[in-house]
């Protein structure tokens, strides 16, 4: 075997140890923050009872089906908690570490949103668990400019009507 041969195989070699220890390295993150992610949600079950929380669901499964071009694809949403107090029902998500400090940025809005209009409970609960901190999240969704119009035109005509039926009525009209 020559020595640019062997060259070869030990770029090869060293390519797929790197590649494979690279693997075990995201393995090992994975398992890390998920062993944090359940401990917090544990944590954050125990602190919502303290708050005066009843625990409906934990990790509740809704399936949605997507359509694209007409072909579905079947799915699920998974929200942290379903939680109840005062008679209102609440979707709750557990935040920890960094994805906490900007609670509006647009990867946790449209999950809160997807949330909100989902699971279509009294409201959103945003639970930041390194400050044990319960953020109530609201949705103002304005109307389409379109319904809007709809709307406003509808009730010009019913005032028109009204006011048509006053004159009538009135005699002014005959």
């Amino acid at each position: 075997m020559k020595s640019s041969d062997l060259f070869i195989l030990g770029i090869v070699f060293g390519g797929l140890l790197v590649y494979y220890l690279i693997r075990l390295l995201q393995s090992f993150k994975l398992k890390h923050r998920y062993k944090k992610s359940k401990k917090a949600e544990a944590a954050a079950q125990k602190y919502l009872e303290q708050q005066g929380y009843s625990i409906i669901a934990q990790q509740k499964r809704v399936p949605i089906i997507t359509k694209i071009d007409s072909k579905s694809f079947k799915n699920h949403v998974k929200a942290d908690f379903i939680v109840k107090k005062d008679g209102l029902k609440y979707v709750v998500e557990v935040k920890t570490g960094k994805q906490v400090e900007k609670p509006t940025s647009a990867g946790i809005r449209r999950q809160l949103l997807e949330y909100y209009l989902i699971y279509r409970t009294n409201g959103v609960l945003l639970l930041d668990m390194e400050n044990k901190r319960i953020h109530a999240v609201e949705f103002e969704i304005e109307m389409p400019w379109q319904i809007k119009n709809i709307f406003s035109h509808l009730a010009a005509l019913a005032a028109g009507a009204l006011l048509g039926l006053l004159l009538v009525k009135g005699g002014l009209i005959g």
